[in-house]
């Protein structure tokens, strides 16, 4: 099933009904400890693999390797209540990633009208049911939007 639409992206609500989603963008800019690459990469692609397998809510999730020497960037989810999910995975949750990460600083972006099928960056608040797990993301990783936006 195609959930994408010329708007933006489309899901199919817990009612049945398709809507358009609150999206959250975002750049991890990502600095590994020096002599892990190999592990890092090896590990990522494990990540990505299983991510894709299992998360329904991910619209773009790669990574790139950035100019500095150890830094790498990923990744796009249809909303903050599935980028919180995907942190809370066990795939994620992973001491190697830890282990080999030095340090991580979330990037959120909005895509220029236009120019983007993305729609736009959003911070609605969590379902009152959703999991305590989930609910200490948004305090862990807050969605920070520019004012300018």
């Amino acid at each position: 099933m195609d959930t994408r639409s010329e708007a933006g992206i489309k899901h199919i609500t817990h009612n049945g009904h398709w809507e358009e989603d609150d999206m959250t963008s975002l750049l991890a800019h990502i600095r590994i400890r020096k002599g892990t690459e190999e592990r890092w990469e090896a590990t990522i692609r494990e990540q990505v693999d299983r991510t894709l397998a299992n998360e329904t809510e991910v619209i773009r999730y790669k990574y790139w390797k950035g100019q500095a020497p150890l830094t790498y960037y990923a990744l796009s989810f249809t909303s903050k209540l599935a980028f919180f999910e995907h942190q809370d995975a066990d795939y994620h949750r992973t001491p190697m990633l830890a282990e080999l990460t030095d340090n991580i600083r979330l990037e959120f972006l909005d895509p220029v009208e236009g120019t983007s099928p993305l729609p736009h960056t959003e911070d609605p608040p969590l379902p009152e049911d959703a999991e305590p797990d989930i609910t200490e993301w948004e305090t862990l990783t807050p969605i920070r939007m520019a004012p300018w936006w």
